[in-house]
């Protein structure tokens, strides 16, 4: 269990908002993102369980993910991961990003998921060495 935020530099790893982040492709954000470093081994992991929600037909989750500027090393695994109803937890989608001066929206229509109550898991891996893993999440949402 990490608070949350976290304490930037933390070495078992952290959450913290960004207000106007600089992002790997070269531009600044107007939009604060959510900077997630995993534990500082190799192949770290960090997650955050967000509170159950009831999901409606035509639901979408919603973000940009990539790593913070300045962050060359960076090389790691996103996941959106989910509870249904008090099961077990499964995956509803997996993102490898780099750092490579490029970042991804990403879309996840949650229509499946309609009618029931689900926790959703925001998780990020260390693909080997953390040192450089600044992922950020820019606006993490659900869209109805």
């Amino acid at each position: 269990m990490l608070p949350c935020p976290g304490a930037n530099g933390d070495a078992e790893g952290f959450i913290i908002k960004v207000n106007n982040p600089k992002l790997e492709n070269g531009s600044t954000d107007d939009e604060p993102v959510l900077e997630t470093h995993p534990e500082w081994v190799d192949n770290g992991v960090i997650t955050g369980k967000f509170p159950a929600f009831d999901v409606q037909a035509g639901d979408h989750f919603k973000t940009v993910i990539g790593c913070l500027y300045n962050g060359a090393a960076c090389s790691v695994r996103f996941q959106l991961n989910y509870r249904a109803d008090g099961g077990s937890l499964q995956n509803l989608g997996q993102w490898d990003e780099t750092y490579d001066g490029s970042i991804r929206k990403i879309d996840v229509d949650l229509s499946s998921l309609a009618g029931k109550s689900v926790e959703f898991v925001l998780a990020v891996q260390a693909n080997g060495p953390s040192n450089q893993d600044w992922a950020f999440w820019l606006v993490p949402r659900i869209v109805r």
